[in-house]
């Protein structure tokens, strides 16, 4: 899904967005979140930036927009632990989202350290190399 969106025009993504409800939503956020325990597996920045794009497909239509939070965190921390940051990932996908979801995601890039912290969500990690996931 993620990818056909990305290959989609700016008309098509928009209606792919607008075609999500609360509970697909929610499902691209989770998956946001799985993206990031792939990310740190593999090392690899390519599931963070897809983790992003899923995130921000989400942000209008959750039933609750802070459950993007979790996700958002990880993919914070999955960043950092594997050498880029949250500003440059947004800054890759910002052609892909719409504005008010871009608007989101960088919000959430200026809050403090600590409120974007695994800690601050109650997220840990757990296991390493294949088995590493968030939780």
């Amino acid at each position: 899904m993620i990818q056909a969106y990305t290959e989609n025009s700016a008309s098509g993504r928009q209606r792919a967005i607008d075609d999500l409800n609360a509970r697909s939503a929610s499902v691209l956020s989770v998956y946001g979140q799985r993206m990031a325990s792939t990310a740190v597996r593999s090392r690899s920045i390519e599931p963070l930036v897809r983790g992003l794009i899923a995130v921000g497909m989400a942000e209008e239509r959750l039933g609750d927009p802070r459950e993007n939070l979790y996700p958002l965190v990880a993919i914070n921390d999955g960043a950092t632990l594997i050498g880029t940051s949250i500003r440059t990932l947004i800054s890759k996908v910002s052609d892909l989202l719409p504005p008010r979801a871009l608007e989101k995601l960088r919000e959430f890039d200026q809050r403090q350290e600590q409120d974007k912290s695994l800690e601050a969500m109650g997220l840990r990690r757990f296991g390493s190399g294949q088995n590493f996931l968030y939780s």
